[in-house]
């Protein structure tokens, strides 16, 4: 049915037929064109539709993992691929302490004094005897000079008094040959071998000063040279005490006066170093004097010293139940030097001529190989809780280590005694 405005359209002059131009063509009716209302309508269904589903799909992946969570998984112990020597595998027993030398003194001085001179830094070497350091001596200097001068004057004493007694000798000879002769009176023989025998006394008296000269002097040389310390025996300064100027307290009691130092240098000879460690009283049974060991020092973590066991120390600690031990260091070197830490294993004795025992390799729990087919395997635990079944090649084992060359690295975490019914790729719960 045609509307009003149809009607009036028709009745319109096309004036473009008139001037020879194109006629127009034709629009389409409007029932022909897609109305864009319809298009935002579609739009909007499709966002509707999408909603729900997106929910529903959240919602299943939801509680597949809450399943996954829930559900039974295998409980598993595990144990982590260690990098070690084979002497490591092979230990005893291990134990830790401390490196300390067998000769190392705190070095001081003798009698109080200021520091004048200090000859050595850390990590100087020094030979026994060699000067150190030396106190202020110019005091001494004066009265040794004061004792020198003394015993010249008592030495002329002698030489005066050698002399009187020689002239009274003589009188007393001449008065013994009057008197036979009757020349002279008993009186006058009498003085004259009493004055021989004063002079006698006298020359006794200053010879024995001269010796007392002489052992004041001798003294004040002692004092003296306590005046340079020197090193008592071979061995490396590793710490300098004093510097000049400072006091130092004789006799090693620095600790108790306010003021001043007690020692000028700690020396140690880092040739002959041994591990001061604890072992526990039960077992104590496992070691003996000589037990070969091997000792891994913190500070060079690339190196792995042979020792053997030196000392027992017979006293135990009856509050921690441990007896002290010494380990000493069979083939020291410049890298060692006291307080450093220190880990002792003690080996069985067949350890100490492996010629690879300071190598190191990587080592895994025996009970974490399965062998099938001829092949060995191990079940990797992945950061996911997942484990993965992974081939080895084991080239050496103990009773409880097995040495791996290839299918595992340092760290790497590995299932024990894995249950048969484990598979590939299962999630898996770890013991605690």
């Amino acid at each position: 049915m045609s509307t009003l405005e149809d009607d009036l359209a028709s009745l319109k002059i096309d004036r473009s037929r008139a001037r020879g131009s194109k006629p127009r063509r034709p629009s389409s009716p409007r029932h022909d064109r897609v109305p864009r209302r319809s298009i935002g309508a579609a739009f909007v269904s499709l966002i509707i539709w999408l909603v729900p589903l997106s929910l529903v799909g959240g919602g299943g992946y939801y509680g597949y993992t809450k399943w996954q969570e829930i559900r039974a998984k295998p409980e598993v112990a595990t144990s982590t691929v260690q990098s070690m020597t084979t002497g490591e595998a092979d230990k005893l027993l291990s134990a830790k302490g401390y490196l300390k030398s067998r000769n190392q003194a705190m070095i001081g001085a003798k009698v109080p004094g200021r520091v004048q001179e200090v000859l050595v830094e850390e990590g100087v070497r020094v030979k026994k005897g060699e000067l150190l350091a030396v106190i202020e001596h110019n005091d001494i200097d004066a009265q040794l000079a004061s004792r020198r001068a003394q015993l010249a004057r008592a030495e002329a004493d002698v030489l005066e008094a050698q002399a009187d007694l020689d002239e009274k000798d003589r009188r007393a000879r001449r008065t013994e040959r009057l008197a036979q002769r009757s020349t002279i009176s008993i009186e006058e023989k009498e003085q004259n071998d009493a004055s021989q025998k004063k002079a006698a006394a006298h020359l006794a008296s200053v010879v024995a000063t001269v010796q007392l000269q002489k052992q004041m002097i001798r003294e004040m040389e002692v004092t003296l040279e306590n005046m340079f310390i020197r090193a008592p025996f071979d061995g490396t300064i590793v710490k300098k005490d004093a510097e000049i100027g400072e006091m130092i307290t004789g006799g090693g009691m620095g600790s108790g006066l306010s003021i001043g130092r007690s020692t000028v240098a700690t020396i140690a000879n880092l040739f002959r170093m041994d591990v001061e460690t604890d072992v526990s009283e039960n077992m104590l049974a496992r070691l003996a004097i000589g037990q070969p060991a091997e000792i891994s020092v913190s500070a060079v973590p690339t190196k792995r010293y042979r020792g053997k066991l030196r000392q027992i120390i017979p006293m135990s600690d009856r509050g921690r139940g441990t007896v002290k031990v010494m380990v000493e260091f069979t083939e020291p070197d410049e890298h060692l030097f006291p307080e450093l830490v220190a880990t002792v294993h003690f080996l069985p004795d067949k350890s100490l001529s492996a010629p690879d025992a300071g190598k190191a390799y990587l080592f895994v729990a025996k009970s974490a190989i399965i062998e099938e087919a001829g092949h060995s395997y191990v079940y990797l635990l992945d950061s996911k809780k997942s484990v993965h079944k992974t081939q080895v090649d084991v080239v050496v084992t103990n009773d409880d280590l097995a040495r791996v060359e290839s299918g595992l690295k340092a760290g790497d975490t590995v299932v024990l005694a894995p249950p048969k019914t484990l598979r590939d790729g299962e999630a898996v719960k770890t013991s605690e």
